[in-house]
């Protein structure tokens, strides 16, 4: 009960703000705007593209200047005085600056697959939310069509027995029935308010019926997986960039060399004129082997991560997708099976009707056959469900969004 009532008091409030609704396609719209992990992918692209105009620039870092002066007024006073301005400049290392563009590049497209993979991800988590909400509010209508038919039921008979034509005894059965279906509901109206919940964090909005999808025309071949598929050009991109990395820590196998420039103003006594001289030179750091070693093994385990990823990806896609094509296949047959399920109980509960009201059956009877009624009338609206989201399962597995 409190978990019902918490429930209610948070669609309460929502309501209150005015939430809108939306389908499946409209909901994956608004969760893109609301995904934070797709906010995160896309601001790093001003990081990559700063990146790349650093490998276009004349230095790989900022120079730096200094200065200085030098004088005898502390001690003896005799007007030595000495002036200096120089700067240091860092320079690239050969085909550094290529190699860092190249990586830029590669990471940019890595990005673009990022986040290109990052929507499926999320289309499967609203699909999941989706789908899962439509199943609940199936089986949450034709419960609520099992207690109006009960109560119905109920207040025919108590007609009745008022009128002394029928027994207190069916009066209750009836009673029962009603009791049972309107528990049932209960339980069915909580589940579809937890499965709106949880699409309306992903969404922003309550979930509606409508925009089911179909599945996309590749569903019907049995070909490997798409190129096109966000999931492996994700993962090539991810190899490629792994590689422009092993390409840049193998430029880098030092610290950047330097250019020295100094100026110096000198003279030795009081009245002297200042006598300039230049200084130009630079500096050149030695590899260090166990580094450049650690840098090149730590950029190649990453491409090796990278093409590991890739190979369990296409085999695992490949074993998804024949698993969702077989799912939708028996979601369909079991559609088609729970409709003349119910088409047949149909049937039979209206000659129970006309049976118990000439008084050759009685009222047990009826109660039972119509609750089998009810239970398929429940399955087929679950499967019909159950068929839409196979549908949504295949497309997903063939890394199609929803439109």
């Amino acid at each position: 009960m409190i978990p019902l009532l918490l429930a209610a008091a948070v669609l309460t409030t929502l309501s209150a703000h005015g939430a809108s609704a939306a389908d499946l396609r409209e909901g994956f719209t608004r969760a893109l705007g609301l995904n934070a992990e797709l906010r995160t992918l896309e601001a790093q692209r001003d990081v990559l593209v700063a990146r790349r105009a650093r490998g276009d620039a004349l230095l790989p870092l900022a120079p730096t200047v200094q200065g200085g002066v030098r004088s005898d007024a502390i001690a003896q006073n005799r007007g030595y005085l000495q002036l200096e301005a120089g700067g240091t400049a860092p320079l690239w290392l050969p085909g550094e600056a290529r190699a860092l563009r190249g990586a830029a590049d590669a990471q940019m497209t890595a990005l673009a697959a990022q986040i290109a993979r990052q929507r499926l991800l999320l289309a499967g988590e609203v699909r999941t939310a989706y789908w899962t909400w439509a199943i609940a509010s199936a089986e949450e209508e034709a419960q609520r069509a099992r207690v109006s038919q009960a109560a119905a039921l109920e207040r025919d008979l108590t007609r009745q027995v008022r009128a002394g034509q029928s027994p207190e005894a069916d009066r209750l059965v009836a009673v029962a029935a009603l009791r049972e279906a309107e528990g049932a509901l209960r339980e069915r109206r909580l589940a579809a308010r937890e499965a709106a919940i949880a699409f309306r964090t992903l969404t922003g909005a309550e979930p509606s019926a409508g925009g089911e999808e179909r599945p996309s025309p590749q569903a019907n071949g049995r070909q490997a997986p798409s190129d096109a598929d966000p999931r492996l050009v994700a993962g090539r991109a991810a190899v490629e960039a792994g590689r422009a990395g092993e390409r840049l820590a193998a430029a880098r196998d030092r610290e950047n060399p330097t250019l020295n420039g100094q100026v110096r103003w000198q003279r030795d006594a009081r009245g002297d004129a200042l006598q300039p001289n230049l200084m130009v030179g630079g500096a050149l750091p030695l590899r260090h082997g166990p580094t450049y070693r650690e840098q090149l093994a730590e950029a190649r385990a990453g491409t090796v991560a990278a093409e590991a990823e890739l190979a369990a990806a296409e085999r695992t896609l490949r074993g998804s997708m024949d698993r969702a094509r077989a799912a939708r296949e028996t979601a369909l047959e079991l559609a088609r099976l729970a409709e003349a399920r119910h088409a047949a109980l149909r049937q039979q509960a209206g000659l129970f009707e006309q049976s118990y009201r000439a008084g050759q059956l009685p009222l047990i009877e009826l109660v039972r056959v119509r609750g089998q009624l009810a239970d398929a009338d429940a399955a087929r609206r679950r499967a019909r469900a159950e068929a839409g989201r196979a549908a949504s399962d295949v497309n997903q597995y063939l890394g199609v969004e929803p439109r």
